[in-house]
């Protein structure tokens, strides 16, 4: 009975490690340690999402040498489409708010100074009052809240001081076939696997008496 309650201890560990560990694959890009996003609508940033949960983290504004304006690109793949955009709580903003910009393609033709500005699929100003709030029905009102498989570019900037930004994209399916669920890393697979064995071991040993 005591053996039962340890390994049902550890196993209740082996899904808090999991659960966790794939909390933190949910973050596709911080700029404090992928880097600066492209400074160019030209030349996006190319990003990977996946089904489920895409955290883009970075900063904008003018640090006293320039507008730094982030700029990137991802592709919806078939058979998912990309049901939210949520407004994260490390979310801050200069002034009064900032602005977040989406366009069908692989750049952002629009300048900053808002020249082609009918190209873009739609913007929006977002401010700390919009932490924990979808967004992208504000930006696509005709998509039904959600944007079919294709690519597209964002661009986000702060003509204010430096304000830091978190988006998570929220993939989902919409097909029976496409996975549900990102699946695990080789190393927490490993994890559950050795726990899951050891479980079955007791039991095959407690089965002997």
């Amino acid at each position: 009975m005591v053996k039962i309650r340890i390994f049902r201890t550890f196993l209740l560990a082996l899904i808090a490690f999991s659960t966790a560990f794939s909390a933190q694959a949910g973050v596709v890009w911080d700029e404090s340690g992928n880097g600066d996003l492209s400074n160019d609508g030209l030349s996006p940033t190319s990003v990977v999402f996946t089904i489920g949960s895409n955290v883009m983290n970075g900063t904008v504004g003018n640090g006293g040498s320039g507008v730094d304006r982030d700029y990137f690109t991802f592709t919806v793949p078939s058979g998912m489409k990309l049901s939210a955009i949520m407004v994260t709580s490390n979310t801050t903003v200069s002034g009064s708010a900032s602005f977040f910009a989406i366009q069908k393609g692989l750049q952002v033709t629009t300048t900053p100074t808002g020249g082609g500005v009918t190209d873009l699929l739609g913007f929006t100003h977002y401010g700390n009052d919009l932490v924990g709030t979808d967004i992208l029905p504000i930006l696509v009102q005709s998509a039904n809240g959600s944007l079919a498989s294709g690519p597209y570019s964002i661009w986000i900037q702060e003509t204010g001081g430096p304000a830091g930004y978190g988006f998570d994209f929220v993939f989902t399916a919409t097909t029976a076939s496409t996975p549900t669920s990102v699946p695990l890393p080789f190393a927490t697979q490993v994890l559950l696997f050795s726990g899951l064995s050891a479980l079955a071991l007791l039991f095959r040993r407690k089965s002997r008496f």
